[in-house]
C-alpha cells in the first residue's frame, strides 16, 4: 500500500481470500517445511485509484497463526498481520525480480492484456532470528507502477 501512496495514487484492496492447502515441494523448500504441512495462502489484489495495480500471495505456515482472525484482518498488509495474529516480526528478506509476461489468470485478475510485461517479486521474509516467516510473490503492473531500486554503500 505504501508504494502505491508513493507513487501519488489512492491504494485500495478489490479482493481478499485465503485458502487452506498443504505445501506442495515448491512451498516446502521456500518455507523449509515437510512437503504436506499445512499453510495458508492469503491472496490481495491491491489497486492504485481503483485499478488493479498489484496481484500478491502470502504463504505462511498453518502453525504459526496463534489467534482466530476474520477475512477483514487479510486484508492489512502480511506484516500487520503476522504482528497481530502470530507474534512474529518480520526482520528482513530476501527478493528476487523477474521480468514475465501475463499469463491468462494474471490477465484476468489485473484486467491486463495477456502478454503484457509484469515485475514479479518473490520475496522470502525472515524473523530475527533467522527463520522463515512467509513467502511471497507479487506481480505488478508496469503501466501502474514505475519500481525504483536505490543502493546504497555503508
Amino acid at each position: 500500500m505504501d508504494i502505491i501512496r508513493q507513487s501519488g495514487r489512492e491504494p485500495g484492496i478489490s479482493r481478499v481470500s485465503m485458502l487452506e492447502e498443504t505445501a506442495d515441494a515448491f512451498v516446502a523448500e521456500k518455507l523449509n517445511i515437510p512437503v504436506g504441512t499445512e499453510v495458508v495462502r492469503i491472496i490481495r489484489v491491491c489497486t492504485a485509484d481503483g485499478k488493479p495495480a498489484i496481484y500478491c500471495e502470502d504463504v505462511i505456515e498453518k502453525k504459526l497463526i496463534k489467534r482466530d482472525f476474520m477475512m477483514n484482518d487479510l486484508r492489512a498488509p502480511i506484516f500487520s498481520f503476522l504482528q497481530k495474529f502470530c507474534d512474529i516480526d518480520a526482520y528482513m528478506d530476501l527478493t528476487q525480480f523477474h521480468a514475465i509476461l501475463a499469463d491468462e489468470h494474471l490477465s484476468k485478475v489485473l484486467d491486463i492484456p495477456v502478454g503484457m510485461p509484469l515485475l514479479n517479486l518473490e520475496e522470502v521474509d525472515y524473523d530475527i532470528d533467522g527463520n522463515i516467516v512467509f513467502y511471497s510473490k507479487q506481480f505488478f503492473c508496469d503501466k501502474i507502477l514505475d519500481q525504483t531500486v536505490m543502493r546504497k554503500k555503508l
